[in-house]
Parts: C-alpha cells; structure tokens; sequence
C-alpha cells in the first residue's frame, strides 16, 4: 500500500509535464485539433497567454514482483514490462488515470499556469482506492502557499482525496 501511495504521487507529478522534464509535451494538449490556439510562429504550442483544456487517461500497473507498466497516455510506454498481460496477474495492481487540465503553455510544451485534476481508480492485489488530486499553480486563485503541500516548484495541491480518509489537505473553514 504505501508503494502505491509513493507511485500515485509521482505519477500525478510526472503524468503532467514539468519544466524540468523538458523534451515531452503533455497528453491531450494537440495544437492540431485547436487550430485558433496555435501561436504566430507556427510551432503548434499556444502563445503566451492563451489558456487551454485539455483531457486524457493514462494506466499505472504493477505487481508483487516488482515490476511496472505505464501508459502515459500519449503512445509512450514506461516500465520493467511492455504491457499489461506482462504483469503477474495474481498480484496485479492497476491504477486508472482521468485527467483534466486547464493551462497556459507560454509557447512551449510545458505547463506553465494553471489547474490540473486527477481522477484516479485503483483495484487489485494491493489497492483498491479511489484519489482526487487537485494542484494549481501559484497564480491560480486556490494557491495558498502552503510548502507542506508542494508538488514541483510553485505548484501545490489545494485538494488530495484519497478514498477512507478524506481530504489530506484539510479543507480551509470559514468560522462564523
């Protein structure tokens, strides 16, 4: 169980492309199917400024073994095994990935602003759980500051819901 709460969290981190993490663009965010949003200089990424949304699934799997499998949504696969059926069954653990994200990319491949949800559905061997994962950039409304929820740099998340023990983030009350 904590493997797998250690693999979400990278996931959510890793499924949406970082800065650091130069060279890949994020899955779901197709210049060709926006043609409006395609930038000046003709290089397919939006230009400074222009928000967009974008939507795609991605799998996370493993089993007792070791090994991994993940569909990182956009044709790339990463891990020990090159498909599902290379895990062990027995001890399959598949995590399920919705994504949705509404960003600014600065023209480039890499989120720069904005807000992303994470939709994810465990079951198998060694999870069955479901976990909501909200993080938003700095300047998004919802950013609080908070170091303790950091993700990458000035992201962090506002919301992480993990199913049988509620919000990990602790909701903000108003008194009164």
């Amino acid at each position: 169980m904590k493997r797998s709460f250690a693999f979400l969290g990278m996931v959510a981190c890793l499924a949406i492309a970082a800065p650091a993490m130069a060279g890949t663009t994020v899955p779901g965010h197709d210049p060709g199917k926006h043609p409006n949003r395609i930038d000046k200089d003709g290089n397919g990424f939006p230009d400074v400024g222009v928000t967009v949304n974008g939507h795609y699934t991605s799998v996370y799997a493993y089993d007792a073994n070791g090994d991994v499998y993940w569909d990182l949504g956009d044709g790339r696969v990463r891990g020990t095994v090159g498909a599902l059926n290379d895990l062990e069954q027995a001890t399959l653990t598949r995590c399920d990935y919705v994504i949705n994200y509404r960003a600014s990319f600065d023209n480039d491949p890499f989120m720069d602003s904005g807000r992303i949800h994470n939709n994810i559905r465990c079951s198998g061997y060694d999870d069955n759980s479901k976990y909501f994962y909200q993080i938003v950039h700095e300047t998004d409304p919802l950013y609080r500051g908070n170091s303790d929820w950091s993700v990458w740099g000035t992201w962090e998340y506002h919301t992480k819901v993990t199913s049988g023990l509620g919000n990990l983030v602790r909701p903000v009350n108003h008194v009164g």
